[in-house]
């Protein structure tokens, strides 16, 4: 009974074969930006998460996360500092992860509206990078102008450079990165029960991209 079952498992397998590219991240990966391909990478938005945290009452860190966000950027390993960045997210896109009852509806609509994001008057947040400082090739910083709000104000993402190479389509290239920063809300207009609920917001990013 178990050759019918190997049968299977060598098809499967030869199957699943032509996407498995030899360089891809499943075999192997480059963290060196030196050796990251230069050209155009777009967000890949499946791979993709911004994710904010406050203090609530000085009991919990409460965290949320954007649903709908896109970015593209530009690089060449001979100049890395002259790399832009551009992101854009919906501030209406705001999901607390509190279940699809009517509260977690009602919540979701309370901090995309009025005293919080009104995302109905400001439907769209942006950051663009004005600076990159790769550091030492792992862990670098990109300074740029964060619009929220209806407010522009310069913002410092630390980011770590988490690695490129071949994907699991043959042909494609891919790339991953890791940010954060912490912004005060109260700078970009944004004060509602300031300080009961916290000022302070840290802002944690995880994305890949694909060369285009």
């Amino acid at each position: 009974m178990a050759r019918p079952f190997a049968h299977a498992a060598f098809a499967l397998a030869i199957a699943a074969a032509p996407f498995v590219v030899p360089g891809s991240a499943l075999a192997a990966n480059t963290s060196t930006p030196a050796e990251m391909k230069a050209g155009t990478y777009a967000l890949d938005k499946t791979h993709a998460s911004v994710t904010a945290k406050l203090l609530h009452m000085g009991l919990s860190n409460y965290t949320f996360r954007f649903t709908t966000l896109d970015a593209n950027f530009t690089y060449d390993p001979k100049a890395p500092a002259d790399s832009k960045l551009t992101v854009t997210v919906a501030p209406g896109s705001v999901d607390t992860a509190t279940g699809a009852d009517a509260f977690g509806k009602k919540f979701n609509a309370e901090l995309a509206g009025e005293g919080w994001l009104e995302a109905d008057k400001f439907p769209t947040a942006t950051f663009t990078s004005t600076a990159v400082d790769i550091g030492d090739g792992h862990k670098g910083t990109v300074t740029g102008d964060l619009t929220l709000h209806g407010v522009t104000k310069p913002v410092v993402l630390d980011v770590t450079f988490n690695g490129s190479g071949a994907g699991m389509i043959p042909g494609s290239y891919r790339a991953g990165f890791s940010a954060s920063t912490v912004i005060k809300r109260s700078d970009f207009g944004i004060k509602k029960y300031v300080p009961l609920v916290g000022d302070d917001v840290t802002l944690n990013i995880e994305v890949e991209f694909a060369r285009k």
